[in-house]
């Protein structure tokens, strides 16, 4: 008996059907663009910098999913200079802290979010350091003032951070309404916390549009070492080899 093409055809699109759903794209995206207003900071071809503000989004209704798995993140330490300058992670999240410099570091936090102190290693050496708790952790190198780097930890796998034209994206959220908090380097609490609102994730995505964020106010300051005492400036140990 000779079956006919369509017959053999049907019940293999059928076969493929639950694997299309199962990596077809959700398509609950959440996306929108950041427009910085009285910028304070532009790169060297004059152009504003709204990279590294990050964004997350609270489950209104209970603590949410959690991520099975963390993926750990790498902040290095090279030319003098953390990089990358801002990440944000879930609670609970790794972060190493390698050194690529051919002298020691001293990697430190004694503010607000997690605290710690990884003292000196040297060049090829990796320390890590566990954010347990949400909040921000300003980081710095208890060697060389010009070293700093922001860790953002939030109670969400719900979260991204911006581009430098001010972009943002985060994937794969379920439905339901969340309250969306944001977090700028360069802008001041009451302005951010003007722009925290609650929003409505439906089958089809969120598209936040464009958010004006403002760095009125933003006032750059130096910061103590870890001791909590100005940095010696007569003392350049940039090339400290030995402990």
């Amino acid at each position: 008996m000779v079956k006919k093409a369509g017959s053999i055809f049907l019940p293999f699109v059928l076969c493929l059907l639950p694997f299309y759903f199962l990596v077809s794209p959700a398509g609950r995206d959440v996306r929108g663009k950041f427009e910085l207003v009285n910028p304070k900071i532009k790169d060297r071809s004059d152009q504003t910098d709204a990279s590294g503000i990050v964004l997350w989004l609270a489950p209104v209704n209970g603590s949410g999913p959690r991520s099975a798995s963390r993926s750990k993140k790498m902040i290095r330490q090279s030319n003098k200079r953390f990089s990358p300058h801002v990440i944000v992670l879930e609670t609970g999240s790794e972060v190493d802290f390698p050194n690529d410099d051919p002298f020691f570091h001293n990697v430190f936090s004694v503010f607000n979010g997690r605290r710690f102190d990884l003292g000196l290693y040297a060049s090829g050496e990796s320390r890590p350091v566990n954010f347990n708790r949400p909040g921000v952790s300003y980081i710095f190198c208890n060697i060389h003032p010009q070293m700093s780097a922001v860790v953002v930890t939030v109670d969400t796998p719900f979260y991204g951070i911006s581009d430098q034209s001010g972009n943002f994206l985060i994937r794969d959220v379920p439905e339901g309404q969340y309250r969306f908090n944001l977090w700028h380097e360069r802008s001041t609490a009451e302005n951010l916390a003007e722009l925290a609102r609650s929003v409505q994730v439906n089958s089809s995505g969120l598209d936040l549009g464009v958010i004006k964020v403002s760095e009125e106010g933003y006032i750059p300051r130096p910061h103590p070492n870890k001791f909590g005492q100005d940095y010696d400036k007569l003392n350049d140990r940039s090339g400290y080899r030995r402990p």
